[in-house]
């Protein structure tokens, strides 16, 4: 269960790595992306629930590092809807949680006995 939530989360990383150039350097999203972007990340998040209610304590972290990701995403959405440019140190933050909660994603995937103290 944890390969398949990591390699879904290794899709919904490179579309965020696409959204993140294009905003960057001020251009529109193409509209395609967020959505996608949003659904596969709840995918993903739903295979790394499953795998903590089966047992695996460990994930605890990534599910609260996946709520304030969540929200961080969903406060650039409405804001883009709106017409606002994302704000930068926003986009950071959502980026850096990300690449913090797909770290221990993968390291506790590819070290299935790892645990942290």
């Amino acid at each position: 269960m944890l390969m398949g939530a990591l390699a879904t989360f290794t899709l919904v990383a490179l579309m965020g790595l696409v959204m993140v150039r294009d905003a960057w350097r001020g251009y529109a999203i193409d509209p395609m992306y967020p959505p996608l972007h949003a659904g596969a990340a709840l995918v993903g998040s739903g295979l790394v629930i499953a795998a903590a209610l089966a047992g695996d304590t460990r994930l605890y972290a990534n599910i609260g590092l996946a709520v304030v990701i969540i929200l961080l995403g969903v406060v650039m959405g409405i804001g883009s809807k709106r017409g606002k440019k994302v704000s930068r140190a926003i986009l950071l933050a959502h980026g850096g949680l990300a690449v913090a909660c797909y770290g221990l994603l993968a390291y506790f995937t590819l070290f299935p006995h790892a645990v942290l103290y």
